[in-house]
């Protein structure tokens, strides 16, 4: 598949998420605007602001808790709120390139991610300053700031829950997924369009109970992925590498959540942006040892009972008994 094309399946991929982040800013920035003319909105109108993608569907109350119930605000929180009104405004002109990262060689994955989610984090601090100053709590010293760089470190566990997706440029020397762990909380959805040559198995790192991992080499479609509630990253690597599908939904034990796995008949040895022959080595061992099926040697393979009875003894240190 040529990369515009999955870069199209990529976001088609993460729309749903982008169109409800979308609606969001629309629907406060409305909100917003009311309370600037001391004019209230009816569910009605709101309903009607949303647009046809997302009327109806979305819990308005979670992103905009201060919506006006009265008149308009004091004199002395009007700047700070037209600030706020600011940001939503030049976040919703970004329209998708607010979600999509072309990431820039040797500047480090997590950090160029962290960056964007600081970015796109202005929009909850838009709501927290727009609060602030209804109530008179608004501190420009102390929360102006927000208002230019909001870390997603500092998003509280609503805020999280209304993450959207990102789509991330990179090319296969920089592609280095570990980076972006401290970023897999909640709602994540991350898909990577990994150009050149990379590590075969580099999603293995992220690999754990709750996240859905896709790493596609081929024409497959992000159904699964897009479908998933929850945690989920993807990538779209060249065909030296794994292709997998680890879905946290499939089953109790981590090999039975790969619903599928297909190894290259070839796997190149050289070092690719500093990670060693070794370490891809290491990362193609964890992936095979975490989606084969345990094997119990011996007669015990034969029966259930036979193989927990090996497992246990296989368990027990008898070294302190004596005859």
């Amino acid at each position: 598949m040529p990369f515009e094309e999955r870069k199209a399946a990529a976001l088609d991929a993460v729309r749903s998420r982008i169109d409800q982040f979308h609606s969001s800013l629309i629907v406060t920035s409305d909100q917003v605007r009311g309370l600037l003319s001391g004019t209230g909105k009816t569910p009605e109108d709101q309903n009607e602001t949303l647009g046809f993608f997302a009327k109806g569907k979305m819990n308005m109350e979670r992103f905009a808790s201060f919506a006006p119930k009265g008149p308009s605000i004091e004199a002395g929180a009007e700047a700070p709120v037209r600030a706020a009104q600011e940001v939503l405004k030049s976040l919703m002109d970004e329209g998708d390139d607010l979600f999509v990262i072309k990431t820039v060689p040797g500047r480090g994955l997590g950090h160029q991610l962290s960056v964007r989610l600081a970015h796109i984090g202005r929009a909850f601090a838009a709501a927290r300053v727009v609060a602030l100053a209804k109530n008179d709590a608004y501190k420009e010293d102390k929360h102006a700031a927000t208002l230019e760089r909001f870390p997603y470190s500092e998003w509280n566990s609503s805020e999280r829950a209304l993450t959207p997706a990102l789509v991330v440029e990179v090319s296969g020397e920089d592609f280095k997924p570990s980076a972006i762990v401290p970023l897999l909380d909640t709602n994540m959805k991350i898909v990577f369009n990994v150009t050149g040559d990379a590590p075969a198995a580099a999603l293995s790192r992220v690999i754990s109970p709750r996240v859905f991992v896709q790493q596609e080499t081929g024409d497959e479609n992000l159904e699964a992925f897009a479908a998933f509630n929850g945690i989920a990253v993807a990538a779209f690597l060249p065909d030296t590498a794994v292709s997998f599908v680890h879905d946290p939904s499939a089953g109790s034990t981590t090999y039975e959540r790969f619903k599928s796995i297909t190894f290259p008949k070839e796997v190149r040895k050289r070092a690719i942006g500093g990670i060693s022959p070794a370490q891809q080595a290491e990362d193609y061992t964890l992936l095979e040892s975490l989606s084969v099926p345990p094997e119990i040697a011996g007669e015990a393979a034969s029966d259930p009972a036979g193989k927990l009875s090996a497992w246990l003894l296989s368990q027990t240190d008898l070294s302190n008994l004596s005859a």
